[in-house]
């Protein structure tokens, strides 16, 4: 190979790596258009954080404490004694009435299973259900809690129609007495017995 061909191959791999070097320098990109970028999200909501509350106990202030403080207290001090004399007369003059209270403190007996022991009225037994169902219908147009119980076998099964229960005996006594003014029925006074399932 003679030099001049020698000479030409070394310019051109010069020029190649000269090119490879300084032409990514020259064309970086950096004048390129970038399209504008923008975000969807809403901006982030502007949230008030209320003070904490404080709890303030509220003042009572007595009716006869009002009246002492409105009536000046001159000549020795009876205006408030005659203050306190208006407030207890207009205490007696209201009328005070009493009732019984409708619960009572009494710890009722327990039974075997853990309740109270109740009591309920065994009204009728039929052998036709229909006359039951009637029977239970008119009980409840009254207002009475009422409900039907099958005795006995398929073939021979009796349709004992209960009221009640009640967890005070004496209460099931007077319920007694009501139902056999409104429904001319000697109903027998039974214990309340939880139906198995």
């Amino acid at each position: 190979m003679n030099q001049g061909t020698k000479q030409r191959i070394v310019g051109t791999v010069v020029l190649l790596t000269a090119a490879i070097v300084f032409l990514p320098i020259i064309f970086d990109g950096g004048g390129s258009y970038q399209p504008a970028i923008s975000s969807r999200m809403p901006e982030p909501p502007q949230v008030s954080i209320l003070p904490q509350p404080v709890q303030n106990r509220p003042v009572i202030i007595a009716d006869t404490e009002l009246e002492a403080q409105a009536v000046p207290a001159t000549g020795g001090g009876t205006a408030s004694v005659d203050a306190e004399a208006e407030s207890a007369d207009a205490q007696e003059t209201v009328p005070v009435t009493t009732s019984e209270p409708v619960f009572s403190r009494e710890v009722p007996e327990l039974n075997s299973v853990g309740l109270p022991a109740s009591w309920v009225v065994r009204l009728a037994s039929f052998s036709d259900g229909d006359n039951a169902r009637n029977l239970l219908a008119r009980l409840h147009d009254a207002g009475y809690k009422a409900y039907i119980r099958s005795v006995g076998s398929a073939e021979d099964a009796l349709s004992r129609v209960y009221v009640g229960p009640w967890v005070v005996r004496a209460r099931a006594d007077e319920s007694q007495k009501r139902l056999q003014e409104q429904f001319q029925l000697a109903g027998l006074i039974v214990s309340y017995e939880v139906k198995q399932l």
